[in-house]
């Protein structure tokens, strides 16, 4: 028995391959031939073939852009919302909090959980569990 085979990523598909792709479709209105030669998917063409018939070569040119563009924007006053709740209820995890803080803003997402854990670990508030524990001990 043969292990099925699975489809291997070549990275993105650069212009030439997708020019090269439809100038062979248009010569042999054949998808998968056209694909195999370009070296990509049936799917990009699908992709790419549309946005050709509409803009062109210039339709094809056009890269997606993979960068988060609001990665680390969390407002300061979450922030510091945080870490106010976590010096205030320091047995509270970072769900908890994230949950806390939806519900004040009318269960608007505003910080995942990942988020809170993150604002607690630069403000020096996250990790060993044995100093909570210890802390709250003696505070109570």
């Amino acid at each position: 028995m043969e292990k099925e085979k699975k489809g291997k990523y070549r990275g993105a598909t650069s212009f030439l391959q997708k020019k090269l792709m439809i100038e062979n479709y248009l010569e042999t209105q054949n998808i998968t031939k056209s694909c195999d030669r370009a070296g990509v998917s049936i799917n990009t063409f699908r992709k790419w073939y549309p946005r050709y018939l509409k803009s062109g070569l210039e339709g094809i040119k056009i890269l997606k852009s993979h960068v988060n563009k609001h990665l680390g924007k969390i407002d300061v006053k979450y922030i510091n919302r945080v870490i106010e709740l976590k010096k205030k209820h320091p047995l509270w995890g970072r769900r908890t909090i994230a949950f806390i803080i939806r519900n004040e803003n009318n269960g608007k997402n505003i910080i995942s959980p990942s988020g809170v854990q993150k604002v607690l670990e630069k403000a020096g508030l996250w990790g060993n569990k044995l100093q909570t524990f210890i802390f709250c001990y003696f505070i109570f």
